[in-house]
């Protein structure tokens, strides 16, 4: 049996990724460029491998990244603790004006309800005591307090159709929630789109990000993986992310014909 990749690389071979999509290169040519086989790179991808520094460096030229778009990420993962990071992100979280969500597995976290954060937190965390539990839905549910602020943020989310089909605890909680959402996307400023099954393959598939955009600092993006995330300041990184979320939208469905499609589920309950 193969080891597990470590939140570390499977965060860098994400970013990788990206940064390869957003380019246009397939990922033999690239493989071809540095002179090493596909399967490397595809393990570097995934988070099989841990390249060298030198060997990111060379992935940085050959997709025609600024310097140390990709080593300073590299360096920051080796040292950095998860939970540190996400604390960062929501202390940004607080203070932007925009917000842009790509979920592709859950409802992100400003539009759960607590059942919902409950359910999703208990089947991810099963080590941990009803207490903790408790503390981390406490936790979640304050980060939704930013939209009663006076001037509150603006939030675009853009959900995998597999999001609102998915009855995160059970059936009851799964009506609930998406009653919520449809009372959210009623709000001014926060918007709702969802990708059909029908799209197939799509720019998103590799995972969970957010745009988080502020009135006089540069927009600052975050990745996430199944055990760790990582913030991203540097303005070209932040910039193919953001072309990444636009691709995205032009695959969703319109708001209004989104809207209607979680109705539809949500009567289907």
């Amino acid at each position: 049996m193969g080891r597990t990749p470590s939140p570390t690389l499977i965060t860098l071979g994400r970013i990788v990724r990206f940064c390869r999509d957003a380019a246009d290169i397939k990922q033999a040519d690239l493989a071809r460029t540095l002179g090493y086989s596909v399967g490397w790179l595809s393990n570097v991808e995934t988070g099989q491998l841990r390249a060298r520094r030198d060997q990111v460096v060379a992935i940085e030229k050959a997709l025609g990244l600024a310097e140390s778009t990709l080593t300073d990420i590299y360096d920051d993962l080796r040292h950095d603790h998860p939970v540190e990071r996400f604390e960062r992100y929501e202390e940004r979280e607080r203070r932007a004006t925009r917000i842009l969500d790509y979920e592709p597995l859950a409802v992100p976290g400003l539009l759960q309800t607590e059942e919902t954060a409950r359910a999703l937190l208990v089947a991810g965390r099963p080590a941990d005591p009803p207490d903790a539990i408790d503390d981390l839905v406490d936790r979640r549910m304050a980060r939704q307090h930013i939209f009663t602020r006076d001037t509150p943020p603006t939030l675009w989310v853009i959900l995998d159709e597999t999001v609102i089909r998915r009855p995160v605890g059970g059936s009851k909680v799964h009506a609930g929630q998406l009653d919520h959402l449809l009372k959210m996307a009623e709000r001014p400023g926060i918007s709702v789109q969802v990708i059909p099954f029908a799209t197939g393959a799509h720019a998103g598939l590799v995972g969970v990000f957010h745009i988080l955009s502020f009135g006089n600092e540069p927009s600052i993006a975050y990745t996430e993986d199944p055990a760790t995330g990582h913030i991203h300041e540097r303005p070209e990184l932040v910039r193919t992310i953001s072309d990444t979320y636009h691709a995205l939208q032009t695959s969703a469905l319109p708001s209004t014909a989104s809207l209607a499609i979680i109705k539809e589920v949500r009567d289907e309950i």
